[in-house]
């Protein structure tokens, strides 16, 4: 599977890894010329970086026994001064001696990014460089690390990857995270989110969704087999992540670990059309007027009671397809083309365990996600705090299980 995805689907930074092509493709580090044989190897995009914190951060890693593949790039629309200081830092890692560090160089005139690939390109010429070495033998653990330039790795950072796995069949794992910030409201607008997404995973997982999982690009690790046999990541310039574990979570399950934390720096941002950095932006806006935060809106409750329904229902009809689904789920469900899906369905001789799988892989996370949307209609959004201090004690606890995965 490695071997067909690599000939046929990876990048071609990938493809000629330890050819003579190689010297054509902008990579640069000792470590590929060496034979060294590493325990693991950590995939870091950059984009409008500085220099200092990204050498902390790399130089936190030399003693891990960890191949770091820093993918240097630049979408071609981006700004002009964004790219000047992309190649300013591109220029400057080249002065440095690390041998543990791959830099890619994907930001100079001619080699930047398609605006409509950005970071999942980037994470997919990484990704594929690392699977290349496992596969040469280069790496000895199946374990693809992901993170950004903006992390600060807790001490024992690659340990947690030997924990004893609750799944021995895991696709993705994810880190324990959490956002921080030296500046009071932003770091408080950090907390928020965090926050947000707890509750989120957590009501999925009260709904009994298989997609309760985190789905943050700085926090994943996934096996080299899941990741070659959902064909790498999507090439988007935002949602890279999300989408990626989508793919994942219909072939395996998705583990949180225990441990230390990795800790985010909460920046805003406008590079992405949505993801963590325009989220923190809407949340600083509201704090310029609550300064509490009780004004920052999340999910009404009745969304997810709603999702444990409609699951319940597709449950129910994939046991017996006879079965009826209420009104009140089916409407719901029809706008995200449940007929459709469901008439094709039915000219297959299928099992009801066969048809429960397909079923799952069609209200996979993106359409959890388009349902929990849709339910806002008749169940406003309210106040994050005042909904999380209202919950019912297993809700509740629930929330605070995920807030502990994610800091």
């Amino acid at each position: 599977m490695i071997e067909h995805y690599l000939a046929n689907y990876a990048e071609p930074e990938a493809q000629a890894l330890g050819s003579a092509q190689q010297a054509t493709l902008n990579l640069s580090g000792r470590s590929l010329q060496d034979t060294r044989v590493w325990q693991g190897c950590l995939v870091i995009p950059a984009f409008d970086e500085t220099f200092e914190p990204l050498h902390q951060q790399l130089t936190s890693l030399a003693s891990a026994d960890v191949l770091v593949i820093l993918v240097v790039n630049a979408p071609e629309d981006a700004n002009p001064r964004a790219i000047e200081d992309t190649k300013v830092l591109l220029n400057t890692l080249h002065t440095q001696d690390y041998d543990h560090v791959i830099v890619v160089d994907r930001a100079s005139n001619g080699l930047r990014l398609n605006p409509k690939q950005g970071v999942g390109l980037a994470r997919k010429i990484g990704s594929d460089l690392a699977l290349a070495l496992r596969f040469a033998g280069r790496l000895r653990s199946d374990w693809l690390l992901q993170s950004d330039a903006d992390v600060v790795f807790p001490a024992g950072y690659t340990e947690l990857l030997h924990q004893n796995p609750v799944h021995n069949s895991a696709g993705a794992r994810i880190f324990p995270h959490s956002h921080y910030s030296s500046d009071p409201t932003l770091h408080y607008a950090g907390q928020l989110y965090d926050q947000h997404m707890s509750y989120y995973v957590a009501g999925l997982a009260m709904a009994g969704s298989r997609y309760a999982h985190h789905s943050l690009g700085s926090t994943i690790a996934v096996h080299a087999k899941s990741y070659a046999a959902v064909r790498g990541y999507p090439k988007r310039s935002a949602g890279e992540d999300f989408y990626l574990l989508n793919k994942v979570r219909k072939l395996a399950p998705i583990e949180p670990l225990r441990g230390p934390i990795l800790s985010i720096e909460a920046r805003t941002s406008a590079r992405v059309p949505f993801g963590t950095g325009p989220a923190l932006r809407k949340i600083v806006e509201s704090l310029a007027t609550d300064p509490s935060g009780g004004s920052y809106l999340s999910y009404h409750p009745a969304c997810f009671s709603l999702l444990g329904r409609a699951l319940s229902a597709l449950n129910q009809w994939a046991d017996d397809p006879r079965q009826a689904i209420h009104f009140d789920v089916s409407r719901r469900l029809s706008a995200l083309g449940f007929e459709g899906f469901a008439g094709g369905l039915s000219k297959q001789q299928i099992s009801p365990k066969q048809r429960h799988r397909c079923v799952h892989d069609w209200f996979d996370g993106l359409k959890t996600l388009q349902f929990i949307h849709a339910c806002q209609e008749t169940h406003a959004d309210q106040s994050l705090t005042r909904t999380l201090a209202n919950l019912e004690s297993a809700f509740r606890s629930k929330v605070f299980e995920f807030k502990t995965n994610s800091g």
